[in-house]
């Protein structure tokens, strides 16, 4: 709407917390925010669409110590789709700030590739949640924002699995199910290897070797206490420790094809955040 942009930023944001705070779990979401001192700035022209950023203060024992967290948003987004970036992005900086934003170790290229590709299923797995609690309660903009942006196939994943059985919306495989559909789309995962590849692991090894030298990482494969830290971060239900689904370590679904790039290279996810900032 176009009376969205004339607004100032902290109207508009102060707004989006209303509405979030309509559902339990959007609340949580306002609450989380606040108490973390989590700043929410509109830029003409950032990056990317949305982002989160934090600045790596250091890194001891594999433990990563962050200050100022930052989710950037662009002004010209509508608020509907403000509203499901916010969530997105607060999925991201509640993962940095639970340990797990960036990896306890130095793992293989792979490992790497799933690990990022897991923390993005997680936070989008979130705000397809968060958005359609808000539809159920009458508010389905932001529910439709987040399938015009390139989450249909998600949206449409948790839809299905709420729908077949209206119980997997409060016990975790609704969200599962999200989580997984992430992983179906072939460009999604391209794009994922390449920014991880090209921009994350330099980076994040940058910071190690020039930077914070005494780190104490040291290199291992990713293991269960992982998948336990990103579902703890998600929040209530578990979804990613659910008995009898895909085993997200060992399961190709969700480490497969790491060698794929995006046939155009300037194609990216509007909605793929950076690694925290050093």
């Amino acid at each position: 709407m176009k009376d969205d942009f004339n607004s100032s930023a902290d109207d508009r944001i102060g707004r989006l917390f209303d509405r979030l705070s309509k559902v339990p779990e959007g609340e949580d979401i306002v609450t989380f925010l606040k108490f973390n001192n989590v700043k929410i700035e509109l830029w003409p022209n950032p990056y990317n669409w949305a982002a989160s950023t934090l600045t790596i203060t250091s890194i001891k024992d594999g433990v990563y110590h962050y200050k100022d967290p930052v989710i950037i948003l662009r002004e010209d987004l509508s608020d509907e789709n403000l509203l499901q970036a916010i969530v997105h992005e607060t999925g991201h900086i509640n993962q940095h700030l639970s340990g797990i934003g960036n990896p306890d170790r130095v793992l293989t290229e792979r490992e790497y590739i799933l690990f990022y590709r897991a923390a993005e299923a997680a936070a989008q797995a979130l705000a397809t949640e968060i958005t359609w609690k808000l539809k159920q309660a009458g508010d389905d903009g932001p529910w439709e924002a987040t399938k015009f942006v390139g989450y249909h196939d998600i949206c449409d994943a948790y839809e299905k699995a709420v729908t077949t059985d209206p119980s997997s919306a409060t016990d975790g495989r609704a969200r599962r199910a999200a989580f997984d559909a992430w992983f179906d789309n072939a460009e999604r995962l391209a794009t994922y290897n390449r920014s991880t590849v090209e921009g994350m692991i330099p980076s994040l090894a940058n910071g190690r070797d020039n930077i914070f030298k005494d780190h104490g990482l040291v290199e291992k494969p990713l293991d269960n206490t992982w998948v336990q830290k990103l579902d703890d971060a998600m929040g209530p239900p578990s979804s990613l420790q659910l008995s009898g689904l895909r085993d997200l370590l060992f399961d190709p679904h969700y480490a497969r094809d790491t060698h794929t790039r995006p046939a155009d290279p300037s194609n990216t996810n509007d909605f793929s955040p950076p690694p925290a900032m050093f």
